[in-house]
């Protein structure tokens, strides 16, 4: 995006009136909803309990009017997923484990009203794991973007919101955590099978946008970053943001903690400046050790990358935005004071959605996921909370989003 102010303003009207036209599409369906929550943006499935209930959550090949969520030729320009298993098997278990709605992804000066999903291989929870027996999700993921119209994201939130509003909906105070009724009802329920329909009729090969993968390389302590947008139906690799140019970018640990980060390695090295995290991530261990200002400056990088109103995925790179859970959450524990920097809270996010994280991997070095589960223990980061209290907060005021976009 050219760096004239002329062409900042023009670039941030058009986001403004794109925002708009998506509202007032949708408005008048929406003019007597109830509140919108956490849990309405960003719907996080219970995981299946048995092999019988695979079947439940979408699968790659899955299509309705838009035709396959995920096509086997976009399929074939994935990474290898997960270390030491075949891609074959390991796509064969792809699940969605999550959804997010999102009326304004920017984008190089737009602003696209979005459907994401996030998928994991669902496998037998075997030797080795942290808790044996039953089925687990593997730490390798996949996201898909899918990308709508006005005219069409309006429908389909139409259509969501009457769903939402059903008896027995989700309260609009609680915490972002495995979707309430999804988990009361099951996999088989009403809202699932429904929401199921729902997606199909409008996410697929023709709204598809963007396809970006985690994979877990060597012994599950190196995790490697990439992804394509889709392009007249091709496949064009994406330049991950502060790597110089790279398109895979990759970080390592020693796992002789699960208290703490050893040997931390990001490739390509972030260049030093702003918002750099590097210095927490490549060894946590010596932070009682670091000077006041240094540690201010990491407080100061954990809150403004976890801020949506300030960092995107186009001016963050993946490793920084994946580790901010984890080390954030070492930092602001061990060194109190943090918590109380006025320039610091300054930066953070707020909101008056419940930012509360009810994730209980929030200090595992070894969970690098921002959204879905660790073996069988789901996986909210504070960056996803952030986000969709933003996204709830515009589709709380109607008049918010036109004026957000324009910030």
């Amino acid at each position: 995006m050219s760096s004239d102010p002329l062409s900042r303003a023009t670039a941030r009207l058009r986001a403004a009136l794109a925002t708009l036209l998506v509202w007032l599409v949708a408005l008048p369906a929406l003019a007597d909803e109830a509140e919108w929550g956490l849990n309405d943006i960003t719907l996080l499935y219970p995981l299946p309990a048995s092999h019988s209930e695979m079947g439940l959550l979408l699968a790659p090949d899955a299509a309705g009017g838009a035709g396959p969520l995920l096509p086997a030729r976009y399929r074939a320009q994935l990474p290898a997923l997960h270390h030491g298993e075949d891609m074959a098997a390991t796509l064969r278990a792809l699940r969605v484990v999550a959804v997010r709605i999102d009326p304004c992804f920017r984008y190089r000066g737009d602003c696209l009203a979005q459907i994401r999903m996030v998928w994991q291989p669902i496998q037998a929870s075997g030797y080795g794991a942290s808790n044996p027996g039953g089925l687990e999700a593997k730490d390798t993921a996949v996201h898909t973007f899918y990308t709508l119209d006005a005219d069409t994201f309006g429908r389909f939130l139409a259509e969501y919101d009457a769903l939402r509003k059903a008896p027995a909906g989700v309260d609009s105070r609680a915490p972002l955590q495995v979707h309430p009724r999804l988990a009361r009802e099951g996999l088989d329920g009403t809202f699932a099978r429904a929401f199921k329909a729902l997606l199909l009729r409008y996410c697929g090969d023709k709204t598809l946008w963007r396809v970006t993968a985690m994979a877990t390389l060597v012994g599950g302590d190196k995790w490697a970053f990439s992804g394509f947008d889709i392009v007249d139906g091709r496949a064009v690799p994406l330049t991950i943001p502060r790597t110089g140019g790279a398109r895979v970018q990759t970080f390592s640990v020693s796992l002789i903690s699960d208290a703490d980060y050893t040997r931390g390695r990001i490739e390509p090295a972030i260049p030093g400046g702003e918002d750099d995290i590097s210095l927490l991530v490549n060894d946590s261990r010596t932070l009682a050790r670091r000077d006041a200002a240094t540690l201010r400056r990491l407080g100061e990088a954990v809150a403004r990358i976890e801020n949506p109103a300030i960092h995107s995925p186009e001016t963050i790179d993946c490793v920084s935005c994946h580790a901010t859970q984890v080390a954030g959450t070492l930092l602001f524990t061990r060194i109190g004071w943090l918590n109380r920097d006025a320039e610091i809270l300054r930066q953070a996010f707020r909101a008056d959605a419940p930012l509360v994280n009810t994730a209980a991997t929030q200090t595992m070095p070894r969970v690098f996921r921002a959204l879905g589960y660790f073996e069988k223990v789901p996986v909210l980061s504070r960056r996803v909370i952030n986000e969709t209290a933003a996204v709830a907060e515009r589709m709380n005021r109607p008049s918010g989003p036109a004026r957000l976009a324009t910030n």
